[in-house]
């Protein structure tokens, strides 16, 4: 996989990309104000920690606002990222994160994001190895389902083995682990993000546990 900041940097001008030129309703603008309200979070983060919070709702009227407004604004958290020291870490929702592994979890809200612009758009989104830091993220935020739940998460991990867009294998986990998820990679990461669900997708589950998360993410 490449540096996370470069492929975030590159997807979101990619996402921009895709919404250009068309003309849409509250469908298309509102993935971008969600994704204007993490960019947003994730400066407050960087540049005032001790401030960091929720921030407010946001809307908007057309789809060009919307894009110019999101866009200005993820660039900027971009690059507080990208300058921010390894080592840092920066207050999340879930707990305190390196810039590395927040960058990873915006271009997850990217992923989704992305998705759900295209599938507004009737449009095929071509993903690529930048996939990879979602699958990552995905992977290392299996527990949250079930504390969504008031659940324990099983003491031990999970055996991920991903097809990446180029073909190449990406390996999450132990290899001799009895609860595994096998299958493409951008599959795993549209069931991880919500946007599809398993029966759509060519993912295979093996072992108790794996099938209990999965009823989990889905419910």
């Amino acid at each position: 996989m490449a540096d996370v900041f470069t492929d975030l940097q590159t997807e979101t001008e990619a996402l921009a990309d895709l919404a250009g030129g068309h003309d849409g309703g509250p469908g298309l603008t509102a993935p971008f104000a969600r994704l204007t309200s993490t960019a947003r979070l994730i400066a407050l983060s960087a540049e005032k920690p001790d401030a960091f919070g929720v921030t407010p709702q946001i809307s908007y009227t057309s789809l060009d606002e919307a894009v110019v407004t999101w866009l200005i604004e993820q660039r900027k958290a971009n690059a507080l990222l990208a300058s921010a020291p390894a080592e840092l870490l920066l207050p999340w929702s879930d707990g305190p994160l390196r810039p590395s592994v927040l960058a990873a979890a915006a271009l997850t809200e990217l992923f989704a994001c992305g998705q759900d612009v295209a599938d507004a758009l009737g449009v095929p989104v071509r993903r690529d190895d930048a996939i990879g830091h979602v699958a990552y993220y995905g992977v290392r935020t299996r527990d949250h389902a079930y504390r969504r739940h008031q659940l324990t998460p099983p003491a031990k991990l999970f055996r991920f083995e991903l097809a990446a867009p180029s073909g190449t294998r990406w390996n999450f986990g132990p290899a001799g682990a009895t609860d595994r998820v096998t299958g493409p990679a951008e599959d795993f990461c549209l069931l991880v993000t919500g946007r599809r669900f398993a029966e759509d997708l060519s993912l295979v589950f093996s072992g108790r546990h794996t099938a209990d998360w999965l009823e989990l993410l889905e419910r």
